[in-house]
């Protein structure tokens, strides 16, 4: 009876996937693959053998909400405030409704996962076509790090999500020039925000983009769309003051918003997370502005590809290389597909947005266990970006 609710949830998943895929047989039976193979290693995990990474963090979060949800559920939602804390909360609000319960709360991770491969399916469907859409939702639907954040309970998916869905929304806003669709994408960026501040790239490209077609409506004096467009603009100004304002999301960016040295900020960053064995460039800190850019490339490189094959000495470290393997694998489907995306202006924005994420990520990572997790959060938008070889695999 204790695990009762969280077999409720993972019901409740299956709904919603038949519910998303009705009329369409071959999508249905893709995310139905996507679900089990999920649920199957979140039951793995509950019941037989913890799997990687799936303890302290994931441990501390599951306890924050634990003890948040014994003093009730009023108590539990004064907790509310973003950043790392907001996973933990909106756990322990189910927590307080329907009880303690693990494998409840690895449900929800499943779900998104799920959902995730959903929203990359059409985020492809819009940039390549349906047949490239099916490959990149299978790669994301059998990707490592994919599955195993959506196992377990850490933030990841709750990052994602919103993500992608908010990626989705800002493709149709290029292509239809709805305002309601520019409004859903900051929103949803925000809500990705509101869990990981390093996904505050994505509000700056898509106010980017806002602003370069305002100034296309100016140029050819498109006057309905001119009115569109200047609402979108003021609306994004308004979002964006109001997370500078109230620090939305901004935990991460509280080291660099309290100093006056922008460099010196990001260096104290940079050394801080160069802990344990798994630390990297560990001597690498800029002195200037031109030193940080400078290190770019090199960074990138660590953080998507460490351990490099000669640092492996345990299995931790063989894992690590598995997943910089899929990590090069993804880098060079994106390298391969570069000049088919910048021919079209929705791909070209979706890979800036990409980009500007991944510079981001890198430049606050020295730790390649944290850059397991991190990249994991770009690895669905790169699918969705490459144009992946059509390969017939039964759905």
């Amino acid at each position: 009876m204790r695990d009762l609710w969280g077999f409720c949830f993972f019901a409740f998943g299956a709904i919603v996937i038949l519910k998303l895929s009705r009329g369409n047989a071959r999508l249905r039976n893709l995310l139905f693959v996507a679900f089990i193979v999920r649920a199957f290693f979140a039951l793995v995990h509950y019941y037989v053998i913890p799997l990687p990474d799936s303890q302290a963090d994931a441990v501390s979060f599951e306890v924050t909400a634990a003890r948040w949800a014994q003093a009730g559920f009023w108590e539990a939602l004064e907790k509310f405030r973003t950043g790392s804390k907001l996973y933990p909360w909106v756990i322990a609000m189910l927590y307080s409704i329907f009880g303690r319960n693990p494998l409840m709360a690895q449900a929800v991770n499943v779900i998104l996962g799920t959902l995730i491969v959903y929203n990359v399916f059409w985020i492809a469907f819009l940039l390549w076509g349906k047949k490239h859409a099916y490959c990149s939702a299978w790669c994301v639907t059998l990707f490592p790090t994919l599955v195993l954040y959506s196992a377990i309970t850490m933030r990841e998916t709750m990052i994602v999500f919103p993500l992608t869905l908010g990626t989705l929304c800002f493709i149709r806003w290029l292509k239809e020039d709805r305002l309601i669709d520019f409004l859903g994408a900051v929103f949803m960026y925000g809500l990705s925000v509101a869990f990981h501040t390093g996904t505050l790239p994505a509000i700056f490209v898509a106010g980017l983009a806002a602003l370069r077609r305002l100034l296309d409506a100016l140029y050819f004096a498109r006057t309905r769309a001119l009115v569109r467009r200047s609402i979108a603009v003021c609306c994004l100004f308004l979002i964006i003051f109001a997370i500078l304002s109230t620090g939305w999301g901004l935990s991460k960016a509280g080291i660099i918003m309290r100093s006056g040295d922008f460099v010196e900020s990001i260096a104290l960053q940079q050394a801080r997370a160069a802990r344990s064995r798994a630390a990297y460039l560990r001597n690498l800190q800029p002195d200037n502005f031109l030193d940080l850019i400078l290190q770019v490339p090199v960074r990138i490189v660590y953080f998507l590809f460490m351990p490099f094959p000669w640092l492996v000495s345990s299995l931790a470290d063989l894992l690590g290389l598995i997943i910089a393997g899929c990590n090069f694998v993804v880098t060079l489907l994106v390298i391969s597909s570069l000049v088919r995306i910048l021919e079209q202006k929705e791909r070209r924005w979706v890979f800036w947005t990409l980009l500007f994420l991944l510079i981001t990520f890198s430049i606050g990572t020295s730790n390649y266990g944290t850059a397991v997790r991190h990249s994991a959060k770009l690895v669905p938008l790169a699918l969705a970006l490459a144009r992946i070889p059509r390969v017939r695999i039964w759905a």
